[in-house]
């Protein structure tokens, strides 16, 4: 008896999963359409043919380097993310994802986006769209673009949930993700991922699982070396500037260079293991910011340079740490600014070697 009770419960319970599922189904009714680039760009420069809601004008916008990145991928031809409209029942469309794509692009054709920062289309830095070649303008005009368009019926909030699930709930990849995924067979990137898998490097820096699958390790030894060698030609730009290293230095590489960044990191993780008891982490917390990874490691690692002898005390240790000089330059507040950062890794480094701050 209560085996069929049991039975019975079962298929009551599967019956009201397929009901909620079939109706939740439902509410997102959609079209997929191949529309051309002019086509999209005429709508949203019309206002009154499609539109932005409140809840994408809050989202931070790109700057001139990933809007002119997000043109030189349309231009060789790279694969571009859906973007998702909604019909509405006034027959305008509103933009569920993609808003900065639409609004670069519109950008780019009225002569209001001068390209910058591009690693590939080189000769394209500091053009507009009217100094590119005809032919490549009419190509790009009528390249097509995939578009989920949502049917007017599908109700608000559920537009509202798909942005959230496409923006927040699901991870996109980053930076990091990103660069590990596209340089796989770059030999500077492949020493990287080696050295991020180092006992000290692991020690001093104490990542969690999380971060580690999120590749902030990899992330963490690529500025390490980007930094200490290409730090004058900094420009503000984290990634591209990364980006820019690994790219060239795996195109040059040698057993030397393989050799000689080996070395110089190994002592550096060692003289963070001898030297500091928390390595690059934070007193009150268990993790290491990048911001305090790179004045440590890279300022370590250039005052090792100079003097591969170098020896510090405990208490010139605790002087640094605690000192306003390096809460300064370790705090977030535009933490990526070219003078910020090159002063929190001449700060380090000059301390290290002089033993006092210079003012």
């Amino acid at each position: 008896m209560l085996k069929q009770i049991k039975l019975f419960e079962d298929e009551e319970k599967q019956k009201r999963i397929q009901e909620q599922i079939d109706r939740l189904q439902y509410e997102l009714n959609y079209d997929t359409r191949d529309y051309p680039i002019s086509f999209i760009v005429d709508l949203y420069n019309n206002e009154n043919e499609i539109f932005s809601p409140d809840y994408q004008r809050n989202e931070l916008l790109w700057g001139p380097k990933q809007k002119s990145r997000f043109i030189e991928s349309l231009l060789l031809d790279y694969p571009i993310p859906l973007i998702f409209l909604a019909d509405t029942d006034e027959g305008s469309m509103e933009i569920v994802d993609g808003l900065q794509r639409i609004s670069t692009l519109s950008e780019f054709f009225n002569e209001e986006l001068k390209l910058v920062g591009l690693n590939k289309l080189t000769e394209l830095n500091d053009c507009t769209l009217d100094e590119m070649p005809k032919n490549e303008i009419r190509r790009l005009k009528a390249r097509s673009l995939r578009v989920i368009v949502l049917k007017h019926n599908t109700p608000a909030d559920v537009r509202k949930e798909l942005f959230d699930r496409l923006n927040t709930s699901s991870l996109r990849a980053n930076t990091s993700e990103i660069r590990a995924g596209r340089e796989l067979d770059n030999p500077l990137m492949i020493l990287i991922k080696n050295l991020a898998e180092d006992e000290l490097f692991r020690k001093n820096t104490n990542l969690s699982q999380n971060r580690i699958n999120r590749k902030e390790d990899i992330e963490l030894v690529s500025r390490f070396f980007a930094y200490s060698n290409n730090l004058d030609n900094y420009d503000g730009s984290v990634m591209n500037f990364v980006d820019s290293y690994i790219q060239e230095t795996g195109k040059n590489w040698s057993d030397e260079i393989k050799l000689s960044f080996e070395d110089e990191f190994n002592k550096t993780m060692k003289f963070v293991s001898d030297n500091f008891e928390r390595g690059f982490q934070k007193e009150d917390r268990k993790h290491t910011p990048r911001v305090r990874f790179e004045a440590l490691s890279v300022g370590i690692n250039l005052a090792l340079r100079e003097c591969p002898q170098l020896n510090v005390s405990i208490e010139q240790i605790d002087k640094l740490l605690n000192s306003d000089h390096f809460k300064k330059w370790t705090t977030s507040d535009a933490a990526n600014n070219r003078a910020k950062v090159i002063s929190r890794i001449h700060g380090v480094r000059d301390f290290l070697l002089n033993g006092e701050f210079n003012d």
